[in-house]
C-alpha cells in the first residue's frame, strides 16, 4: 500500500467529497489519501518515467491514472472520504485532462480499475468501476460498478471501528484542517498539468 494522509474533510452541501460536511452525529468526517498508485512499488526507481503529479499520472508502459474519491458511509451516519486512484484508459485521460478546468468538466465519466489496496477491503476485484463528477469543483466520484462487493462498499453503510481500525496510527493524532482534502478540485488545478509547459505526456 501507497503512503497515505488524512485530514479533517471540509464539505459542502451533501457533497460526498470535499469540503465543509459534518455527518449527521455532528462528526466531522475525514479524508484519507493515497499519495500514488500502488503500482509504483512494483517499478524500480531506475526504470520509473512519469508524467504529471496530481490529480494526473501517466506511468510509462504501465499506464494512465486519474484521482477519484471513494465515498464510504459509516454507521454513525459520517463517512470517510478515499482519495485514490483509477487506472483509466489513455482516451478517457486525455478527456480528462482537456476538461479539467473547462465547463464540460461537470459531464465527465470514466471507467477504470481502482489502482489502490484500500483497508479494510484490501485489493480491489479487476472490474472497471464507473466515476462521475457529483460536484463541478470536486474530483470524480467512485459511483458504480458491476461487482456486488463493489457495490456494496459503495453503496453501504460500514461500522466505524471497522473502516478506521487500519488507519489508528494515521489518525491518532488528530487531522489537521486545512491540510490535503482528497477530493478538491481546485487544489488540483491543471495549470496545464503537469509537464510543466502544458504540454500533453508523451503517447497522448
Amino acid at each position: 500500500m501507497t503512503e497515505s494522509s488524512a485530514t479533517q474533510s471540509e464539505d459542502k452541501n451533501g457533497s460526498q467529497s470535499g469540503g465543509d460536511q459534518q455527518g449527521s452525529d455532528g462528526r466531522r468526517s475525514l479524508a484519507i489519501t493515497f499519495a500514488d498508485p500502488d503500482v509504483l512499488l512494483d517499478v524500480p526507481e531506475e526504470l520509473l518515467d512519469t508524467w504529471g503529479k496530481d490529480p494526473f499520472l501517466a506511468i510509462k508502459t504501465i499506464g494512465f491514472f486519474l484521482r477519484v474519491v471513494l465515498p464510504v458511509r459509516l454507521d454513525d451516519g459520517s463517512w470517510v472520504d478515499f482519495g485514490t486512484w483509477l487506472e483509466i484508459h489513455s482516451e478517457d485521460f486525455r478527456t480528462a485532462w482537456q476538461t479539467w478546468n473547462a465547463p464540460e468538466y461537470a459531464d465527465l465519466v470514466v471507467e477504470g480499475y481502482v489502482a489502490n489496496r484500500i483497508a479494510p477491503w484490501g485489493e480491489f476485484p479487476h472490474v472497471l468501476v464507473k466515476a462521475i463528477v457529483r460536484d463541478a469543483d470536486e474530483v470524480p466520484v467512485l459511483s458504480s460498478c458491476p461487482d456486488p462487493k463493489v457495490m456494496a462498499i459503495i453503496d453501504g453503510a460500514w461500522p466505524r471501528d471497522e473502516v478506521l481500525t487500519p488507519y489508528a496510527d494515521l489518525l491518532r493524532d488528530e487531522p489537521k484542517s486545512g491540510g490535503r482534502v482528497s477530493g478538491r478540485r481546485a487544489a488540483a488545478r491543471r495549470d496545464k498539468r503537469e509537464g510543466g509547459d502544458g504540454t500533453e505526456p508523451e503517447g497522448l
